[in-house]
């Protein structure tokens, strides 16, 4: 039975992530254009085509999703099984849940500033004091060990984060704790 909170989408709730471009073969299979991964990262998840002015929820049969290239996606799904009920898919917008990829979104590693951070090496504690962004090297000043030290983002030297409890376990190396 269908989702009482699927069939209450309307087209406001969505973000178009593509289009039904064409079908691809006899068993009802279409192709999807889009200019994003999307489709593949939420193949386990209802897909919203617009029909006749409504988003209608599809889903994507197991093993249904095949990559064509960097715009398309091969795309087969459940109850879709023949050339003429694709056909009728042809030209439909493919939309995504908005509130489904708010959701999911990562965390920005911008919000770290404030975290309370521990170095597991010495077992001292501190604080995020800034992060930056140095040509696309993100960069976390830490406020630990009586000094400020710049760590690298990396997991190189990041144990864990937690953004709930807006803490940071880090490994900052001897060298490092040695600078200044």
């Amino acid at each position: 039975m269908l989702n009482k909170a699927l069939a209450m989408i309307t087209r406001e709730d969505c973000i178009q992530i593509g289009e039904v471009s064409k079908t691809h073969n006899l068993q009802g299979a279409v192709i999807i254009t889009t200019d994003s991964d999307l489709p593949e990262r939420y193949a386990d998840k209802p897909v919203f085509l617009l029909l006749e002015g409504a988003p209608v929820p599809f889903f994507i049969a197991q093993d249904g999703i095949i990559c064509r290239n960097h715009t398309s996606y091969i795309v087969k799904f459940d109850y879709v099984d023949s050339l003429e009920e694709a056909e009728r898919l042809v030209g439909a917008e493919v939309l995504l849940e908005k509130d489904m990829l708010e959701e999911e979104a990562e965390p920005d590693v911008f919000e770290l500033a404030g975290f309370e951070v521990e170095d597991l090496v010495s077992g001292a504690v501190g604080e995020v004091s800034d992060v930056a962004d140095y040509s696309g090297n993100v960069v976390l000043a830490l406020s630990i060990l009586g000094k400020e030290i710049l760590l690298p983002l990396s997991e190189t030297y990041i144990a864990d984060v937690d953004f709930e409890l807006r803490r940071l376990q880090v490994n900052i190396p001897a060298e490092l704790a040695e600078l200044n």
